[in-house]
């Protein structure tokens, strides 16, 4: 090898080690998005119960985030197990938004949240409705599920949201 090139290639590497890494920011997922929510709630326990209603791998999911970041008391349980339990917040991700409505008016006991994964629409079931939209998530509210939930929310959360929007 000339000794230019031996340059080169020495200068070519140290550039390679020295240059910044460039990494894009990873888009907000829904269990960072759904734990931005929550903390906008007063809970009345320092570690509220999170139910994921139906969907032990969510759960898991959840525990998983929220290990290194937030308190909550993580539980997988099924619909018919509702009532005997006492959550603070429930995740529903694999009822329709009447399912969950149905659950809201005769299984809960009051104050409990409910957000749901798969409720675009969100005008009936859960309080909050996460969907994805491009590469991040976003959320709407269903103010009537909110007031019903008893749970109080700092009503700047409500600025977050995500207005309407046709075909979303």
């Amino acid at each position: 090898m000339t000794r230019t090139f031996k340059k080169k290639i020495i200068l070519l590497s140290f550039i390679a080690i020295s240059a910044p890494t460039l990494h894009a920011a990873p888009p907000p997922s829904v269990y960072s998005t759904t734990f931005s929510i929550l903390a906008y709630a007063k809970w009345r326990l320092d570690t509220p119960k999170l139910c994921v209603v139906d969907n032990t791998s969510v759960a898991q999911h959840f525990k998983n985030y929220a290990s290194a970041h937030h308190k909550y008391d993580i539980h997988a349980i099924q619909t018919h197990a509702i009532k005997q339990n006492d959550c603070q917040i429930l995740i529903f991700s694999t009822l329709s938004a009447i399912e969950e409505q149905q659950i809201l008016i005769h299984q809960v006991d009051f104050p409990a949240l409910s957000i749901s994964l798969n409720n675009v629409d969100c005008e009936t079931g859960s309080a909050f409705c996460l969907y994805k939209k491009n590469q991040n998530y976003a959320f709407k509210v269903n103010l009537e599920s909110l007031t019903q939930s008893k749970v109080h929310i700092d009503p700047r959360v409500l600025l977050l949201a995500k207005p309407t929007e046709p075909n979303s």
